[in-house]
Parts: structure tokens; sequence; C-alpha cells
């Protein structure tokens, strides 16, 4: 029997057929068992074999078909569920990390900051006790030794805040290391893509570069952005700054500020230029750190500062208003606060800066948080506060620029040299030092005046601000009590005898709202002077002032008035006292870990959510693997049938030839 040639090919496709089911029932198990034994692998998404049917043949009078192959394998995965992965993961570990720092700042200020306050309220008690026997030389040294603890625990916490601050630029450090090597990994796989003819067989290329990205976000809030023609990727961090172009990446290094040269700062380095990074819209654990550093840090650093100025400054002026037990002018208490080195390291110049700037601190009550900038140009100066206001510096007298803002003179003893359209901006802190530098300057237990020469009460009917204070030294002969009155007008003083209802004859009467007044009772062709009004006083102002004698073994006037300085509203406007800014401190950080602790925990459901989003779509399923393997195995086996019948049926065919 003779067979045709139309028999004899359709032996032939029948083994091509089967030929084509053993490769795709092959390449199936393939990636069957890729998936099973990536399971556990981080970032790894599901592969999925997409086969299709080889073109059908024409033979006699219709097709037949040719077998099957496989058109692709592509990842499972969407690009909407691993942006939102991506966001959700730079704002959980952005919540994460401040809500860590805020919880050791919030342990700072239960432990070691309130030992400031405590030390500050044990002086006070010592020295309420010392009122009850203002000669007892015992007791007055326990009052030094509460006022030398006292302003040590500031020096203490303001170390520990500055080491807590140096940590965090650490960290920094540390970590932009680390972003450092991510962008360098995005760029060499950048580079594996594109020496892709196509994306098949990049899948794990692209699971890498996502896992990659993920990690990368954890820093930083992260855009990826697909190149035109390329499987390479651009990648921008914060607010629009590019990390990695294609094959190349840049470096992020963490600079000194500039004049604040603590003050690190974030720099993208390409090639030779240098582009520093806005710490507000970076994101990610360096947008925590940054932001629990500058706003958080260093306003408690301030906030310590202004404790320890207004602390100071009035028990030194206390001091110096009353009579030690030598019969002498008390002397201050702690360092002034107003030295020419304090003045000084309050302004920040520019390195190489050729200015000389002093910054006095002239009332306490009027102090704000915060720096200000010093802009400089050839011919002028301007202050910008915290909230953007501008003020001119105007020459004085002495033609020296100067301008009071806030409780404070800020002097320009030196311009900078500036050509025309220079400028240059100086940094003013005036309260960042000021728990650092506090220390006892008074060693003599002796020396604490406790005789207050002069009381001033202000009438509740005045309007204005103003203050007594004693002159130096007043006689005894100017003992007694008086009445301070201003007239109508505002610009005239008169001091009246109380004890003789007479009117004291002054050296001068005239009183100025910008400079105050000082008053010297005139005795025949001598004057002495014997208080100061300061400024600020409105029209028809008064104020019952008493004088002591000079000398007084047994006076605690001034000690009870130091006590009484424990609750008064002498600081932020009158608004609080020298405890109450701490009150004020431990409160606010208190409020600031509590939100991030809410916050951390909605950001962590929402990172939650994404990332199961993110599995249901991409994640290894095993049961269904395995099924796919049983049923891959199944089909290969099949197909091998199929090889079977096609070499019986040619071996049948050629046999009977």
């Amino acid at each position: 029997m003779n067979f045709s040639g139309e028999q004899q090919a359709m032996a032939l496709d029948l083994m091509q057929i089967g030929v084509s089911g053993l490769r795709t029932s092959q390449k199936q198990l393939d990636v069957a068992s890729h998936n099973i034994t990536n399971v556990n692998t981080p970032g790894y998404s599901r592969q999925v074999v997409e086969q299709k049917a080889d073109d059908a043949q024409w033979n006699g009078n219709s097709y037949y078909g040719t077998g099957a192959y496989i058109d692709n394998v592509s990842r499972a995965y969407d690009q909407f569920a691993a942006r939102e992965l991506t966001l959700s993961t730079t704002q959980l570990e952005e919540a994460n990390v401040k809500q860590q720092h805020l919880a050791m700042l919030d342990d700072f200020t239960s432990k070691s900051a309130v030992n400031s306050v405590n030390s500050m309220n044990d002086f006070y008690h010592s020295v309420r006790s010392l009122a009850d026997n203002p000669s007892d030389l015992g007791s007055r040294q326990t009052v030094l030794e509460h006022a030398n603890q006292a302003a040590v625990n500031l020096n203490n916490s303001h170390e520990t805040l500055t080491n807590i601050r140096t940590d965090v630029n650490q960290q920094l450090s540390v970590s932009l290391d680390r972003v450092n090597a991510l962008g360098q990994e995005l760029a060499a796989v950048n580079t594996s893509l594109q020496q892709q003819s196509s994306s098949d067989g990049s899948n794990d290329l692209f699971d890498q570069q996502r896992t990659l990205i993920n990690e990368l976000a954890q820093y930083t809030q992260v855009t990826v952005l697909a190149d035109k023609g390329s499987l390479a990727n651009t990648v921008i961090i914060g607010s629009g700054d590019t990390l990695v172009s294609g094959v190349s990446a840049s470096q992020l290094e963490l600079v000194d500020g500039d004049p604040d040269i603590a003050n690190k700062q974030i720099a993208l380095i390409n090639g030779n230029n240098s582009k520093p990074i806005k710490s507000d819209t970076i994101g990610g654990s360096l947008g925590a750190m940054l932001t629990v550093r500058d706003d958080v840090i260093d306003k408690s650093l301030d906030q310590l500062g202004q404790m320890a100025l207004g602390f100071a400054s009035q028990m030194n002026d206390l001091q110096q208003q009353g009579v030690d037990l030598e019969g002498q002018q008390g002397q201050a208490l702690f360092n002034d606060i107003n030295s020419p080195n304090a003045m000084s390291q309050r302004a920040l110049k520019p390195f190489g800066s050729s200015s000389d700037i002093s910054v006095k601190i002239d009332d306490i009550n009027q102090l704000k948080i915060g720096d200000y900038q010093l802009v400089s140009d050839a011919t002028s100066h301007t202050l910008i506060d915290q909230q953007g206001n501008k003020t001119a510096l105007t020459a004085n007298a002495k033609g020296k620029f100067e301008a009071k803002v806030d409780g404070l003179e800020i002097t320009i003893n030196k311009p900078p040299t500036l050509m025309a359209g220079e400028t240059e901006t100086a940094i003013i802190q005036p309260l960042r030092r000021g728990a650092a530098d506090i220390s006892l300057a008074l060693t003599d237990p002796r020396g604490l005046a406790g005789h207050r020469q002069l009381t001033a009460i202000a009438a509740e009917s005045n309007l204005g601000s103003a203050t007594i204070t004693k002159a130096t030294a007043v006689s005894d002969n100017a003992a007694g009590r008086y009445q301070l009155q201003l007239n109508a007008a505002g610009d005239q003083v008169t001091v009246t005898d109380l004890k003789t209802n007479t009117n004291i004859e002054l050296a001068d009467n005239q009183y100025s709202a910008e400079k105050g007044a000082t008053i010297a009772f005139k005795t025949g062709a001598t004057s002495s002077p014997v208080m100061t009004l300061s400024a600020g006083a409105k029209a028809n102002d008064s104020f019952e002032v008493e004088l002591g004698t000079q000398n007084a073994q047994g006076g605690n006037g001034n000690f009870l008035a130091m006590q009484q300085v424990q609750h008064q509203k002498t600081m932020a406007d009158g608004k609080s006292s020298v405890i109450d800014l701490f009150e004020g401190l431990a409160t606010d950080i208190g409020m600031l870990k509590k939100n991030a602790d809410k916050l951390s925990e909605v950001n962590q459901l929402d990172f939650d959510s994404a990332s199961e989003r993110v599995s249901n779509l991409s994640g290894v399923n095993l049961d269904e693997e395995a099924a796919n393997l049983m049923k891959f195995q199944q089909s290969y086996m099949a197909s091998s049938r199929i090889m079977s019948v096609a070499k019986e049926t040619f071996d049948t065919l050629m046999r009977a030839v």
C-alpha cells in the first residue's frame, strides 16, 4: 500500500504541534517554579506567561492549527498601586522618625530640663528662708549654692540639647551615605536595563529597581519618570532635585550652614556644582530629622536661653538695687548678660566678613523666640524678623547703625566692606546661648544685697510700662517716702515728699518717653542722683517710692522682692514667669509628641493598606502556583504523548512503504 505525501506531512505536523506543546509547557513550568522559589523575596512581582496559538495553515479546504508559543513573560504589576506604596512609605518613615526624636525630647524635658526648674525653685525657697534671718552667713551660703546649681543645671540642659542636635546631624550624614549608595545602585540597574533590547527578560531588574526606589522613599520623597525610548528611569527627590538621570547619579552631602556653620544643610552635588535642597520639601526620614532639628530643638534651645537670661537678668537687677552686709551697692549675682563677648556672640557673620555687630538685651519682657536676619548692602542695613517684618537700621549720634526691636538693641559697630550690588546676611540669635553662658559671678555670701534701699509701687491707673530703679550710692539724707508724678503732657516730673507734702527741688525735671529721666535731688548748689525713671511712662503716671538708708544689717526687702520673681509675669510680654517658660516648653513638646503618635498610627494604616494592594496584585500565591505546576506538568505529559503518537504514525507509514 502506498501513502501520499499529504499523509506523511500530517504526521510531521503532528510532531511539530507536540514539540510546541512541550516547549510552552516547559516555559510555564519554569515561570511557576521561579515564582515559587521567590515567594519570600522582598519586592518580587509574580510573573505571568502570555501564551498564544501559532498561526493556522491552509490545507485542502480548511485551516488547521499548528500549536502554541510563548509571546511574553510579564510582571503582575500596577504602577498606581506601586506609586501609592512608595508615597505611603515616605509618609510612614517621616512620621516614625519624627515620633522617635520627639519621644527623646519629651524624655529630656521630663528628666533633664526639669532639674533646671527645680534648682531655680530651690533658689527661691532658700532666699525665702534667708529673708527670715538676712544676716545669717550659713543661709547666705546656701543661697549662693542653689544659685550656682541653677546655673549649672541650665548649662547641662543646653549641653544635652546640643548633643541631641549633633546626633541628628550625624544621623543625617549616615542617611545620606545610604541615599548616595541607592542612587549608584539605581544607576547601575538603569545601565543593565538599557542594555536590554526590549522589556523581555527584564522583569527581575524592574523588581530590583522598584525595591531600591521603595528603600529610597524611606529617606526622602521620590518621583520616578520613565525616559522615552529607554527602559531607564529618572529619579527625582524632594520637590524637583534629580538624584538619578538615566545611567548617572548625583551625590548628596551635608554641608556647613552659612553663616551658622552648626546649621548643617543638605546639598546636591553634581560635578563641581553644589545646590542646597529645601528642608521643608524633602520628606521622609531626612525631612523629619531636619524639621525636628530646626523647628523643635533650636526652639527648645532658645526657650532655655530665654529662661536663663530672664532669671539672671532679674536677679542681677535686684541684687544691684540692694545693699550688702558691708553697706555697699550690691554686685551682680550672675555674669553680665550684656558683656562684650555675649553681645558679640549673638551675631553670626559669614566667613571672612569684616563687620562687627553687637546685640544688647534691653528688655527681657519683649524677647521673642527665633532668629533674625541682618541684611547689609553697600549703603543700608535691614533687620528681618521671624515673620518677615523689616526694620531699617538708622545711624545714631556716633554714626553707627542701630535698631531697637523686640527688647534688643542691635548695633553695627563696623559695617561689612561691600561693593555696589553686593549683599551680606548675618544671623542674629539673641537667645541661643543664654543657658550655655549663665554662671555664678558672686562668691562672697556677704555680698548678697538683702537691704532694699528703694521700693517703687506703680499706681494701678498707670497706662505706661516704665519702672523706677535706684541710682548708685544714694545718700542717707535722701531717705523718705515720695510720690513721683508725670504731668498731663507727659514731659515733666514732679517729686513730692509725702511726709511734709512739699515738692522736692530737682536738678532737671524733664522727661523723655524714649530715654526716660534721671531724678536728682538738688540741695543748695549741689545735686545728687537718687533714682531713674525708665522710658515708657505715659502722661499722669505716678509712683510711690520709699527710700531707705544705705546700710541696714537686718534689711530683707530685696530678698522678699527676689522670691516674688518666682511667680511674677515678667516674660513674654507679661504673659509668663521664668518658670512658666519651662512649662510652655514641656507642653509644646508633649503636644508635638502626641500629634506625632497619632500621625504615625494613621500612616501605618495607610502603608498597610497600600502594601496589601500591591501584595494582592503582585504577590505569589503558593496554592495557585502549586496548581499551575500540576496543570502544566499534565500538559507537558500530554504533549509528550502527542509526539509519541506522531512518531508511531510516522513509523507505521514508513513500514508500509
